[in-house]
């Protein structure tokens, strides 16, 4: 890293896709600290803007939008070949903002977009590769690039990057096999603090959502996407609606409207109108893992799984499908329960186990607010960034 005179980190450009809420930009402010508490200044360049852009500027970024990235959607050969060409022509305006900016880091906290290691390579500046997504072949949502494929992205990644930082073994083993392993570090997604600091009764929790306080409610945080798995834990629920009768389900989350439709469609036809309710966007995700008696994380595939070891801080068992990172942070029975993606009957037995021992939810929520504080906490995140930063002096 060329570093200022007194050997300290003083300018950072860090590149993010979205402003929008959701877990890479949220998982990116945290960064962005450990950078601000190395004295940096940070210089966030966002390729679609959203309202947690104002986040990094509360944190003492200065921010713009610069389009880039995509270049790992899906479509025919012909589109990825322009979002090839696109990111190449992003990266020369790139560079223009690191001749005006002369940072002396560039921070690129997505692979879904390889203009900023490209430029940050051109002008001969170390480039920290944050990767947090999987490829479709596990269920994810990126693409092999055309042409290339996997091929040509582990060889961006080991031509551009100083240094890649992996969110989970399941995202290193996927996207880069047995490439780039002496400069690739593990360093899991943390929580914020508040999931920690929750002190209000399950009760109180409840009344601020609107939710009934006399029956057992199983929570579903997430977007609604297919890969988040919403449809397969509803085919689950008729057999814990059989044993548990005034069980409630509730969705968090909006997305796809087609998808929502089909839920619908699905709750409409098994008669679970009076088990399933949806509440859209939730402010105050604290509250709902509070208000719940266990969350469920039915995802087809997670790199990571952000929702799950927010309910273990708050104290909530989780019950969750052994795939991804969520295989990695749960430990079955010890610090939650893990079902295989698809078996409708043992995610409905798991539902049903920890409904109805109380005993056996509340220690293995115990030990899993433990874990959550040891292994996922922002500061264990924070001194773990900066460990990779200091080293790059």
């Amino acid at each position: 890293m060329t570093a200022a005179p007194n050997g300290r980190l003083e300018r950072a450009l860090f590149l993010q896709l979205t402003a929008k809420p959701s877990g890479s930009p949220i998982s990116g402010l945290m960064v962005v600290q450990a950078l601000r508490e190395l004295g940096a200044q940070v210089h966030a360049i966002f390729a679609q803007d959203g309202s947690m852009r104002a986040d990094y500027e509360d944190a003492g970024c200065t921010t713009e939008i610069l389009p880039h990235g995509q270049w790992l959607a899906g479509g025919p050969k012909h589109r990825r070949l322009r979002r090839w060409l696109r990111d190449w022509q992003a990266a020369r305006k790139m560079v223009r903002r690191i001749d005006q900016l002369r940072p002396q880091l560039v921070y690129v906290n997505t692979l879904t977009g390889f203009a900023g290691a490209l430029a940050a390579k051109w002008r001969k500046i170390p480039c920290i590769w944050h990767i947090r997504e999987l490829f479709d072949d596990v269920g994810g949502e990126m693409h092999d690039p055309w042409p290339g494929g996997r091929w040509a992205v582990r060889r961006l990644l080991e031509r551009l990057a100083t240094r890649i930082v992996v969110i989970s073994e399941a995202v290193r083993e996927n996207v880069l096999g047995n490439s780039c392993r002496e400069k690739t570090v593990l360093i899991p997604n943390a929580v914020d603090d508040q999931f920690f600091d929750v002190t209000i009764s399950q009760a109180e929790a409840r009344r601020l959502l609107g939710l009934p306080l006399d029956r057992p409610i199983i929570g579903v945080p997430g977007t609604l996407r297919p890969v988040k798995g919403q449809d397969f834990f509803l085919r689950a629920m008729p057999g814990v609606v059989a044993h548990m009768p005034q069980v409630l389900a509730v969705l968090t989350g909006d997305g796809d409207a087609n998808y929502r439709r089909s839920l619908e469609h699905f709750i409409e036809e098994a008669k679970l109108q009076n088990h399933v309710r949806f509440l859209g966007t939730v402010t105050n995700m604290p509250a709902f893992y509070r208000a719940c008696d266990v969350i469920c994380i039915p995802s087809r595939s997670e790199s990571f799984g952000r929702a799950a070891v927010e309910a273990m801080a708050v104290g909530t068992p989780v019950v969750a499908t052994r795939v991804g990172g969520l295989a990695e942070i749960i430990r079955h029975r010890t610090t939650g329960f893990l079902v295989s993606y698809g078996c409708q009957e043992e995610m409905g037995a798991a539902l049903i186990q920890v409904l109805n021992n109380h005993e056996t939810s509340k220690a293995t929520a115990i030990n899993a607010r433990t874990c959550a504080l040891r292994r996922f906490s922002s500061e264990t995140h924070r001194r773990l960034i900066k460990a990779i930063l200091r080293k790059l002096r």
